[in-house]
């Protein structure tokens, strides 16, 4: 792991964590949705009716939650809870089930004091069979640093979903939700969590509180005292329980699985890494690794937009080929005198990217993906999104020397933000004046990243897949995600150690689609059919 010994090196790990994960630049001011009132759900009946009416002493039905509430109440915390009740339709017969969305107080310190409100939303359902025991429970988060969970909420995992267009295009605004039929509730209960500063998750005393869980342990150890507080009140410690998350949200849940053993006495049954970066080495451009491992998603993207032959598929493999061995040797030897040999280590990377012979050269063949996604299509005037090389727009200012937004995260802003913010007051229940925050400019600005190293949670993965003989670790990724690429993660996953015969513990699938390969409904379905599965072998092996 290479040390960030100089300033300029401490800089450059700066922009390329800026970048990769949440782009601070890319955002305006976020402003909540609106939605019409209403005083009953739509699609459920609800118990409390509007949360900011009720009463801690009104929930007499919710057994030791009601006490819970009044004794956060007398201690300053307003415990706003609604719960509501649904029916999902699936192939195999409508599921019936309950959505509780809440405000769990989260305390810290030596004195353990209150210090945040951390907004959840949890679905769970009745087992079909009681003597299979307590249904699962998987806890969801994305990633940022400054995301909340609506992601993976309204685009993956639960009961409803943002509709996008057929092949992943952005919906018309204001964007629907329809039913999933790939809802992973079908096979575990849901809890989506959102971190401090995001969603509608809040420090009591913002700028006393709130940075101290802008960090990576910060952060890792405030979201597994969540996930304790939340099996503590809802009688879950027998439940087989499971962590999901996407982005730099698959870097937080390696973390959590240490940090849940270390301090709660938790072990985890699985993890699900979606397109997660694990360890910031292999995403790094200033090296030589970081372009090799980002070279075959470049490839799938051309071969996707027909400036390459082949498949994206068949691309993505003869770059895996070159990539790993021809390409990192090429790179290494590089010494500005053996002019054939960077003739011919040029011409093949051009081949295989789209790229001009002279734009590869100009790079001296380590082709950053902002130059990639600018230059491929400028023929066209158009741009692609680094979290999805096959999205493209119009360049909105060809002559500037960067690219000043990426056009699909920066699409997918209003998308999530309203659809979200209107499903929890029309279909939840949940009424607050407080903006939503789906990326959060402010926490990404302020996090505090490791000084000295870059970040990397293999050895919490590591240490978590020792303690825990029987985990599984699913990590899955999109081909033409070029932020996080899937050749990352291989490469992760073949540095663990693991005795022989244990290597099917830890599993890498690759899927059509980018970062967020759930916007297309065939990715969202593989995805789901990844997740049942691990979860389906970590129950069979308890």
């Amino acid at each position: 792991m290479p040390l960030l010994s100089a300033p300029s090196r401490s800089r450059s790990l700066s922009r390329l964590l800026a970048m990769a994960l949440l782009p601070a630049l890319l955002m305006p001011p976020l402003v909540p949705g609106s939605a019409a009132a209403a005083d009953r759900p739509e699609g459920g009946t609800t118990e409390t009716g509007k949360a900011d009416a009720a009463k801690p002493d009104e929930h007499k039905s919710e057994g030791r939650n009601s006490e819970d509430r009044k004794a956060d109440s007398l201690q300053g915390f307003d415990p706003q809870r609604s719960v509501t009740r649904h029916s999902l339709p699936l192939p195999g017969g409508a599921l019936a089930y309950s959505a509780t969305a809440e405000f769990l107080p989260l305390r810290d310190g030596v004195k353990e004091e209150l210090a945040a409100r951390i907004f959840t939303v949890s679905y769970t359902a009745e087992p079909k069979d009681p003597s299979d025991g307590p249904r699962p429970v998987t806890f969801v988060f994305n990633g940022g640093p400054g995301a909340a969970s609506a992601y993976m909420h309204l685009g993956a995992v639960g009961p409803k979903v943002v509709a996008f267009g057929p092949d992943g295009t952005l919906p018309r605004p204001p964007a629907p939700l329809v039913d999933n039929p790939d809802s992973w509730l079908a096979f575990t209960d849901l809890v989506f969590i959102d971190p401090v500063g995001t969603g509608y998750s809040r420090a009591l005393k913002p700028d006393e509180d709130e940075k101290r869980f802008w960090s990576v342990e910060g952060d890792a150890r405030s979201m597994a005292e969540i996930v304790r507080l939340w099996l503590t009140r809802n009688g879950r410690w027998s439940s087989p329980t499971f962590l999901a998350g996407e982005s730099y949200g698959g870097f937080r849940i390696a973390k959590m699985a240490d940090e849940l053993i270390e301090r709660v006495g938790l072990a985890v049954n699985g993890l699900i890494l979606v397109s997660p970066v694990v360890d910031f080495a292999a995403i790094d451009e200033d090296g030589i690794l970081g372009p090799a491992l980002k070279l075959p998603s470049m490839a799938a993207s051309a071969a996707a937009l027909g400036r390459t032959a082949g498949t994206p598929e068949q691309a993505a493999e003869t770059a895996e080929r070159f990539a790993l061995g021809p390409y990192l040797t090429g790179l290494a030897r590089l010494d500005y005198g053996r002019l054939d040999a960077e003739k011919d280590l040029f011409a093949e990377v051009a081949r295989i990217t789209g790229l001009p012979v002279e734009t590869v050269r100009r790079q001296r063949g380590r082709v950053p993906m902002g130059v990639f996604t600018r230059e491929l299509l400028r023929d066209r005037e158009r741009i692609l999104s680094i979290y999805d090389g096959t999205f493209t727009a119009p360049d909105p200012d060809p002559g500037a020397p960067r690219v000043p937004f990426d056009p699909f995260l920066k699409g997918t802003i209003p998308t999530y933000t309203t659809a979200f913010a209107a499903y929890v007051h029309d279909t939840l229940g949940v009424r607050t004046d407080e903006p939503y925050r789906l990326l959060s400019d402010r926490v990404n600005r302020n996090w505090d990243w490791p000084r000295m190293t870059v970040p990397s949670a293999v050895d919490a993965l590591q240490t978590a897949l020792t303690l825990q003989p029987a985990l599984r670790v699913l990590i899955a990724h999109g081909r033409t995600d070029l932020i996080t690429p899937y050749m990352a993660s291989r490469w992760v996953a073949s540095r663990l150690e693991l005795p022989e015969g244990e290597r099917g513990r830890v599993s890498v699938t690759v899927h059509p689609g980018g970062h967020m390969m759930y916007t297309r409904g065939e990715g969202r379905a593989a995805l789901a059919a990844d997740a049942r599965a691990l979860i389906g072998d970590a129950l069979r092996r308890r």
